[in-house]
């Protein structure tokens, strides 16, 4: 039997994988955009007449900052200060309900793009989390 198209298509749009690391994706586009850090050294050192940094502060950048912070403090990656991964799970619950205080706050505000982004950051942000807490009990 033949099958049919059914019209729509499903896009898989989490930020990390099972094992908790960033996605291919997600990882590129953290690569391709300047660090924080590094816009901070260019504009001191350049002394430019503007105080605007080459890349503006959007809402996704936002998220995608406070999911980082979030898989930084639950282990999953590696600090890039010490190149160790370390947990602090207090501190990456607190940016999750940052983050779930943030989604129910602009519930109707953001654009379904947004929305999606960041319901799927607080979910896998919080499977994350009990995968990362439940480790411990075993």
């Amino acid at each position: 039997m033949a099958e049919e198209k059914s019209g729509f298509k499903v896009a898989d749009r989490r930020l990390f994988t099972e094992e908790g690391n960033l996605r291919d994706e997600v990882a590129k586009e953290f690569t391709q955009e300047k660090s924080f850090d590094d816009t901070l050294t260019d504009s001191n050192s350049q002394k430019s007449a503007t105080s605007e940094p080459d890349m503006p502060m959007t809402f996704q950048t936002l998220v995608f900052s406070l999911s980082t912070t979030a898989m930084l403090q639950l282990g999953f990656l590696s600090n890039p200060e010490t190149g160790k991964k370390e947990k602090n799970l207090p501190a990456a619950k607190q940016t999750i309900d940052i983050l779930q205080i943030l989604q129910e706050k602009t519930q109707g505000n953001l654009t379904s793009e947004e929305s999606q982004l960041l319901e799927a950051s607080v979910y896998d942000l919080k499977m994350t989390y009990l995968r990362a807490t439940n480790s411990l009990k075993l």
